[in-house]
């Protein structure tokens, strides 16, 4: 902090002292001093008498919690660019999320009419709901008296809807599941999978498996692929594509 004061002395020395003197400052090396002569010192008459004392006017100012002008102006400057890049970040973040839920509650709307369709069509007696999990990332659940029906030999009508309801509506993912009847089939098909990895190992034997869907082969290779041994790989398109297990060479 600047300290101003106008002293009466007879030089800028004795000006200095008595400024540090009356603001009660000790002098040391962190101290900015500045004087100016406002009246010069003037002899008295015929100079018998001495001089009578100019008029100074000191300043004296701490270099260490001292900024320059110039520092400070561009920490201002710097503090309004970042509040507004904040402000401005908010704002767009804003929108993003406005326009996701806009889109999402698009795609839930079309997966329920895509939905109300295949149910009134087939005249099933069973009720769904849709959650989204996560950005563009739904689930169908189904349920009521007709669950045999949407689940279909071995999940096979399940899995047509989830495939068919996916290339109808494009830019999300769409699972379907009927009372967790899905959970009952990932345990199945790691039982699967066991069982013909120990055959494979065994006997040597390639074996191929019935298609399946991308998320059922991918809990058969996951399976598979901790045997040492043995090798896994889809063939065929979708949704006839299948997977072979068969022995390293």
């Amino acid at each position: 902090m600047e300290k101003t004061i106008e002293i009466k002395a007879i030089d800028k020395e004795n000006a200095v002292k008595r400024a540090l003197n009356i603001l009660g400052i000790e002098k040391n090396d962190n101290l900015n001093i500045n004087i100016t002569e406002k009246e010069a010192p003037r002899k008295k008459l015929f100079g018998l008498f001495g001089t009578e004392p100019g008029l100074y006017e000191v300043s004296v100012t701490d270099k260490i919690n001292e900024k320059p002008k110039k520092e400070v102006k561009e920490n201002k400057v710097v503090k309004k660019e970042k509040i507004e890049k904040e402000i401005n970040k908010e704002k767009i973040e804003k929108l993003e999320n406005n326009q996701k839920t806009q889109n999402n509650d698009e795609y839930e709307k079309e997966i329920s009419e895509k939905v109300d369709f295949f149910v009134k069509n087939m005249k099933l007696d069973i009720k769904y709901k849709i959650r989204r999990i996560k950005d563009r990332v739904f689930v169908v659940d189904f349920f009521g008296t007709d669950n045999a029906i949407v689940i279909g030999q071995k999940g096979k009508t399940l899995n047509s809807l989830e495939y068919l309801l996916n290339n109808l509506i494009r830019d999300c993912k769409i699972e379907v599941d009927v009372e967790k009847f899905k959970e009952k089939r990932n345990e199945t098909l790691r039982s699967l999978a066991r069982k013909m990895a120990e055959k494979v190992s065994k006997t040597g034997k390639t074996i191929r498996l019935n298609s399946m869907p991308p998320r059922e082969r991918k809990i058969i290779h996951e399976v598979v692929n901790k045997y040492p041994d043995l090798d896994t790989f889809s063939e065929g398109r979708d949704p006839k594509r299948y997977i072979v297990i068969k022995k390293k060479r």
